[in-house]
């Protein structure tokens, strides 16, 4: 037993070692065993003692039998691979745990005894296995102990041949190699002395660089002294030569960034570009750009404020610090617009400096590769964001002072100025980045619509004024509109668009102006003297930041000449002005009737100018052009209501049935937009109706009458030059307006009937011829060949005014025409009303009517020399209802129910008289005739009249 624990013993030691051992070499032992015979015969060389329990191993193994040697390794328990447990205790308290048990302790020794069998073979499987590695690693050992053998030789023999070189070598050759030494150590000494005092000798260098403003040179000497410096950072004075060299470094970026901030106002060329390399070798390019957008920034900010307190109020404290808005309004009106030329002559150099710095980047490259990720790529994205944000920023500034400053309260020439101003900038920042600065013409258009609302009012109560002291005189040599200053801008414009075929061609162009853009601003003002060589070229190429498109033309001497001349703008037709003999030759030859003199009085040559203003503000503001040419319609329309008040208001007759419809419409117009704005109406022109209107002798103030309406006329024929160009200048949508204003061509003809029947009613003498023709015996029962007397009354009277015309054309030109027309209407009106007065009238008395109307007409016709086929058929027709047949009268009396040829007061006496006989026909008629009179209202009265005479009061319905 005891010899069994012992071999138990020494079998866990030496497989625990052999574990550890295969543990170390990171190897498992494969679960494979051996035959029986080879374990006995291993068992009996080893052990002796094995025979003894031969038996016990027999039965073991009968019992194990059908176990595998793994599971038999794997029954073993874990105490028996634990250096620290005792097997031997734990065996004996586990068979003696329930006492003494000889069967059991038997199984257990025969357990063990298996176990013991399967763990040796195991270990020997395991030797064997090893058995080639042991050989392999027993022979490298062997080579490594030859190598060490072979290395103590050679360091042997090496020792050997040292010790006989000391012996050998003299102490001289010592000495040379120790002097060597001492020399090279020398040599690196001094080279190092000579880099340390070219260091400190580098700021007098850079200095002198510096002023040469040659930076990149600067740049590339500081960085070639940090780098040397870095190689002697042992010595403390280098140490601290390297910190001067940094702050020196720190110097000189400052430095660069000061002249950087110079080319804001001023840049240079040669200067920029050694910034440029010198921020290229400090590897700051993108850094620099950065800094340069800002620094623009800046000077748009600081520079605006510094030229309002230029032009602000002396008196005012300059402690206190005033917002830019506060600024402007404080901005006194007189100094506006020099304010706002220094503001855009400031704008300008710093537009034209960022121009060309974005030309210099576009035609050099710093780096010279066209990656994606190149700075150059950067720089060039940078500087094209940044011109919209300077653009941006300027256009602030600028709405901020238009929308502050006091604009409204400006002159017209100021005005004008302004916006001349305004459309330079609009075509610089075109030029500068392509914007159309919609921001800067809403604002302006905002200012213009108030300045031209009451610029407006002041035009129209200037009218007024001149109305109101009016001789209504010709003003001698006035033949076309160019001769006015006002016009002179537009002069080949009129003469481009005064076809109508040219007009259609422009009409139906797509131009910014035909569909009203209201970002398209007229063409700028010519800064090379009216030359058109350089009009062709952007204003950053013809100007630099030392000049500027604001330096000339803006001041008052720009009124008078054409604010738009020089250049050549297909868009809006602007054209340079020649000299003033060009002008004269031009001027007789512009249109064919211009050598025909044309009647004027001052007050329409008045409105002319107010036109010639407002189509001035019309082509510099499309945005507004509908408001200014209906504005221009309603100054016309002013002036005809302002004749119609003065000259056709006094008529003995009354005149309702001579206002068309279209005339009617226009004078109530003018009464409910013009009238009440108006501070000055109605004008006091009493005196020139108690004297000039009253007086017999000049025809009730027929020349004066005829001055005014043909004034009008001569206005309106000059407007109609101006149809195309405003239809140039107008949308489409807007046009139909004015094209319905022009195409009423006889505006001042239906004006001028009411004027002339104010005359023509009170040279004939109605009251009298009515009661001599009330006299005249019309039932007569034969045919009489002499004409009445009344007749002759009428004839004197139309004899009298025939003369009296000679005498007024001798002060003015007389519209025959139109003013026999008059005459003619009044005298047939008054015959028709004479005749429908009779009660009875027999076949002779038609004949006689007749014969008196032959008599009057063929004396009309004869002294006035014109026909009258309207008038001769009007009172034809109503003396041969007479021979009508009742189908035939009671046809007539129906057509003229929807006619009106005829008042209903003569249509019943004239049914009365023929149907004197016929009760039932005369009630049917006249039922049928009162029915058209209550279905149409009766006669509408729609112009109150003024009579002046009472004998007037019973010949309201002559006419």
């Amino acid at each position: 037993m005891q010899n069994s624990k012992a071999k138990m013993d020494e079998f866990k030691s030496k497989f625990m070692d052999l574990l550890h051992k295969q543990t170390n070499r990171q190897m498992k032992i494969p679960a494979m065993g051996f035959s029986d015979y080879f374990i006995q015969t291993v068992t009996a060389d080893a052990s002796p003692n094995d025979e003894v329990d031969a038996t016990d191993e027999a039965a073991a193994g009968t019992s194990n039998a059908q176990r595998s040697d793994q599971e038999i390794l794997e029954s073993i328990e874990e105490c028996y691979y634990s250096p620290d447990s005792n097997p031997q205790l734990y065996e004996l308290k586990k068979v003696l745990s329930d006492g003494i048990d000889n069967e059991l302790i038997e199984v257990t020794i025969a357990q063990l005894r298996t176990q013991q069998k399967v763990l040796t073979k195991q270990v020997l499987q395991n030797i064997l296995e090893q058995r080639n590695a042991c050989s392999s690693e027993f022979s490298a050992i062997n080579d490594t102990q030859k190598k060490l053998e072979e290395s103590l030789w050679t360091c042997q023999k090496a020792r050997s041949y040292l010790n006989f070189a000391r012996t050998n070598l003299t102490t001289t050759s010592l000495e040379i190699l120790a002097s060597y030494r001492k020399r090279e150590v020398l040599k690196e000494v001094l080279d190092t002395l000579m880099a340390i005092r070219k260091l400190r000798t580098t700021d007098v260098e850079l200095q002198k660089l510096l002023a040469d403003h040659n930076y990149s040179a600067a740049i590339a000497l500081l960085l070639q002294c940090k780098s040397s410096a870095e190689a002697y950072m042992q010595y403390n004075c280098v140490q601290s030569l390297y910190k001067k060299l940094q702050e020196t470094m720190l110097l000189m970026e400052f430095q660069l960034d000061t002249v950087l901030n110079e080319m804001v106002l001023n840049f240079d060329t040669r200067k920029y570009a050694k910034l440029q390399e010198a921020y290229k070798l400090a590897n700051k390019s993108l850094m620099a750009m950065d800094q340069l957008h800002i620094n623009y920034i800046s000077a748009i900010h600081s520079s605006v404020n510094a030229v309002l307190r230029g032009y602000s109020d002396p008196k005012q404290d300059d402690q206190i610090k005033l917002l830019y808005e506060q600024l402007c309004e404080q901005l006194n009106s007189e100094k506006l617009i020099p304010c706002l030329i220094s503001l855009c002559k400031t704008f300008w150099t710093i537009l034209a400096s960022y121009y060309q710095v974005v030309m210099w980047h576009n035609n050099y490259k710093l780096y010279g590769h066209e990656e994606a990720d190149s700075p150059d790529i950067y720089i060039q994205q940078k500087l094209k964001k940044g011109q919209s944000r300077l653009w941006n920023d300027i256009l602030t500034k600028v709405c901020l002072f238009l929308q502050s400053a006091k604009l409204t309260a400006l002159k017209y020439d100021q005005f004008i100025q302004v916006m001349s101003i305004v459309q330079r900038l609009k075509k610089v920042g075109v030029e500068f980045c392509g914007e159309q600065s919609e921001k800067l013409i809403e604002v302006m258009q905002q200012q213009s619509e108030e300045f031209f609302r009451r610029y407006h009012i002041c035009c129209v109560e200037e009218i007024c004024l001149f109305l109101d002291n009016e001789s209504w005189t010709p003003v001698d040599s006035f033949a076309h509109i160019l001769q006015l200053p006002e016009f002179r801008s537009v002069r080949h414009t009129l003469r481009r668009h005064k076809s109508p075929t040219t007009a259609l061609l422009a009409s139906s162009n797509n131009s910014p102006i035909s569909n009203n853009n209201c970002d398209e601003l007229v063409s700028v003002h010519s800064q090379d003297g009216g030359s058109s060589i350089y009009g062709s070229y952007g204003y950053f190429l013809r100007f630099s930041e030392k000049s500027s498109p604001f330096d000339g033309g803006l001041d008052a001497a720009m009124l008078e000449e054409d604010i738009l001349s020089g250049i050549v703008d297909e868009a809006s037709c602007y054209f340079s002005e020649e000299s003033d003999d060009e002008q004269k030759s031009l001027q007789s030859k512009e249109f064919d009737d211009a050598s025909n003199q044309l009647l004027v009085n001052n007050t329409a040559l008045n409105v002319l100018r107010c036109l010639g203003r407002y189509l001035q503000m019309c082509k510099l503001l499309h945005c507004i052009s509908p408001r200014i040419v209906a504005c221009m319609l309603e100054l016309i329309d002013f002036y005809v209501y302002a004749v119609h008040e003065f000259f056709g208001k006094d008529a003995l007759v009354a005149t309702d049935n001579m206002y068309t419809p279209r005339l009617e419409r226009r004078l109530r117009a003018v009464e409910a937009n013009v009238l009440p704005q108006i501070k000055l109406w109605p004008l006091n022109f009493s005196s020139l109706a108690n004297n000039e209107l009253a007086n017999p002798d000049t025809l009730y103030g027929l020349p004066q009458r005829i001055v005014a309406v043909e004034a009008g006329r001569s206005m309106f024929q000059q407007f109609h030059i101006l149809q195309h160009y405003l239809n140039h200048l107008l949308p489409v949508a807007e046009r139909p307006l004015l094209v319905g204003y022009l195409e009423y061509s006889e505006y001042m003809l239906d004006l001028a009937k009411p004027v002339y029947t104010c005359v023509t009613s009170r040279v004939i003498d109605l009251t009298a011829i009515l009661a001599q023709m009330a006299k005249v015996k019309w039932d007569v029962n034969h045919v009489i060949h002499q004409h009445s007397s009344y007749s002759d009354v009428l004839n004197r009277n139309i004899q009298s005014f025939a003369m009296c015309l000679e005498e007024t054309a001798k002060e003015v030109t007389v519209p025959s025409k139109h003013v026999w027309n008059s005459m003619a209407h009044v005298a047939t009106h008054l015959l028709v009303e004479g005749f429908s007065n009779v009660k009875k009238c027999s076949a002779g008395g038609r004949a006689l009517m007749q014969l008196d109307f032959a008599n009057f007409m063929s004396f009309l016709e004869l002294i006035s020399n014109q026909k009258y086929p309207q008038h001769r058929s009007y009172v034809d027709v109503f003396i041969k209802t007479y021979y009508f047949s009742p189908e035939q009268f009671e046809q007539w009396i129906e057509q003229q129910r929807h006619e009106d040829d005829y008042s209903v007061k003569q249509l019943s006496n004239l049914i009365q008289c023929i149907c004197a006989s016929d009760k039932r026909t005369r009630q049917r008629l006249l039922q049928l005739l009162d029915g058209s009179a209550m279905g149409n209202g009766g006669t509408p009265t729609t112009t109150p009249q003024k009579n002046n005479s009472s004998s007037g009061s019973n010949l309201s319905s002559v006419i």
